[in-house]
């Protein structure tokens, strides 16, 4: 999604609301890492995706990255390579010549949102999940989310760890070669860094389970409250995707209906880190 930085609240709201429609999002803030070369990590995203969305205002238009990652999106649709630039005007503003002819979603009146969301996701051969949609708005944002990791000094975690649940139900194999981390003698696979240890979790040949501890968020105590939005905001998940089931004092539990999973945030031991799970296998139990 390419976008100024002043229309990121916008930004976040519509990932949130593409990545329940089932149509996975590249952002900034939750793929690039320190140290990461911007240049080249934009150049290798747009390689690797179908479509680019432009988010069109008077900030974007004027701004050198959002126009570079144009110029890499036309020359490869100009080359033969699939790839759909995707228009969607967010605020009013001057459209850049090459962009003028092609059809754009007119998101400028907040009201119609819904209306010309629906239509987005039937331009992108995705079926509109109502349900999902609207069911997804009582409490939080993913905006909300990361905003509250941060206040915590919890890093957003970039890939692999970025949206971890997308893993269950992968082969071991496919998991291995989309993480760069080779399963252990039982299956299982682990990826660990200064900032979140992650067990991917096999059940014959497929991942069954995924926890992530949170590291930079310990020490955190079995008697102490805690606030799980900002761990999952961390993992770029927001609120609004789960249905709070249970909450005791070390433990929050969470369904997504949409993955049927459930998810647990809670602390194991006094002065460990907040812990991540997600499974299927205790669905709505």
């Amino acid at each position: 999604m390419s976008h100024n930085v002043e229309d990121k609240s916008f930004v976040r709201r519509l990932a949130v609301d593409l990545e329940i429609q089932g149509a996975a999002c590249w952002l900034d803030e939750a793929e690039m890492e320190i140290g990461d070369s911007l240049f080249e990590k934009i150049g290798n995203a747009i390689s690797e995706v179908d479509y680019l969305a432009v988010i069109l205002s008077p900030n974007s238009t004027q701004s050198r990255w959002v126009n570079k990652e144009l110029e890499i999106a036309l020359s490869r649709e100009i080359s033969g390579k699939y790839i759909k630039i995707l228009p969607i005007l967010y605020k009013d503003c001057t459209l850049p010549p090459f962009l003028a002819a092609k059809l754009y979603a007119d998101f400028r009146n907040a009201k119609s949102y819904d209306e010309k969301f629906e239509q987005l996701i039937k331009s992108i051969g995705l079926a509109f999940n109502k349900n999902a949609h609207f069911s997804r708005r009582p409490t939080g944002n993913l905006g909300r989310a990361i905003d509250g990791a941060m206040r915590m000094s919890l890093p957003i975690l970039a890939s692999p760890f970025h949206r971890p649940f997308q893993y269950m139900g992968m082969t071991i194999d496919k998991v291995a070669e989309i993480t760069k981390h080779q399963p252990n003698r039982v299956g299982n696979i682990i990826i660990d860094d200064e900032n979140c240890h992650m067990l991917l979790e096999s059940e014959g040949n497929f991942i069954s389970s995924v926890s992530a501890d949170l590291k930079k968020s310990a020490p955190q105590y079995l008697t102490r409250p805690f606030d799980s939005e900002p761990a999952l905001g961390s993992l770029s998940i927001s609120l609004a995707e789960l249905e709070l089931a249970r909450k005791q004092t070390h433990c929050h539990t969470y369904y997504d209906h949409r993955r049927r999973l459930k998810i647990t945030v809670l602390c194991y031991e006094d002065g460990g880190p907040l812990c991540v799970n997600f499974t299927s296998k205790y669905y709505m139990m």
